[in-house]
């Protein structure tokens, strides 16, 4: 069965937990996509403020408070910003059992896996129209690539059309690494979800077609009865 990731862009801690509460009993895994404006214009919490999280976060990332629904919810992070490493730590600390960074937003990869040493799986997301040879140098030290159903400028936002090149980008990186954890977010639906999956995703991510569907609960079943 494919695995059905439920996406959450947060505008504060409040639609965070609703929507967390919201697919608690039927998916193991939330992503929650991590906006700092440093990359792309959007923000997201705990950095919908400013780019010093908010005091809640801080919390959570000394212990003093948990991460929401940690006892039933995993999540893992999207850190669609410059530099990730400057944060990484911290959503380590969070409790995420994977990050997955923007290709976009990294000058030094080499920093970046220093910092991560090991401590959660890494994976690594790409705009549409990004060059997938990037990832050549890269490729051996991860263990998940994301690609994104966008251009790089439409990032950062939910219930975008899909851009059907997406498919030719997915058949190639499965072409080229057969055992990697291959994810797809941005514009996934029910229309397109069977050929995204027949031409070789492990994962779909979705947004707003859960959340903005009339019956979250309904539609994530069908999502994963495919």
């Amino acid at each position: 069965m494919i695995e059905i990731i439920p996406a959450i862009i947060p505008k504060n801690l409040e639609d965070l937990e609703e929507k967390m509460s919201s697919v608690r009993k039927l998916v193991p895994l939330v992503q929650v996509d991590v906006l700092d404006g440093s990359l792309v214009p959007a923000r997201s919490w705990p950095y919908q403020s400013s780019s010093k999280p908010d005091t809640f976060f801080e919390h959570i990332v000394k212990e003093q408070e948990g991460f929401p629904f940690w006892q039933e919810l995993e999540f893992e992070a999207h850190l669609m910003v410059r530099e990730p490493e400057r944060i990484i730590s911290d959503w380590i600390a969070a409790g995420a059992t994977r990050i997955i960074v923007q290709l976009e937003g990294v000058s030094d990869f080499q920093k970046l896996f220093d910092v991560v040493d090991g401590k959660v799986p890494l994976g690594v997301a790409l705009a549409l129209d990004t060059p997938i040879e990037k990832l050549t140098p890269i490729v051996e030290k991860i263990e998940a690539i994301q690609c994104m159903g966008w251009n790089f400028k439409e990032l950062g936002h939910q219930g975008r059309p899909f851009d059907e090149r997406t498919f030719d980008t997915i058949r190639r990186l499965r072409e080229l690494y057969p055992t990697v954890i291959l994810s797809v977010d941005g514009g996934v639906n029910l229309e397109n979800a069977p050929k995204l999956i027949e031409a070789g995703v492990s994962r779909l991510v979705v947004g707003s077609a859960i959340f903005a569907s009339d019956n979250p609960t309904e539609t994530i079943k069908t999502f994963q009865n495919l």
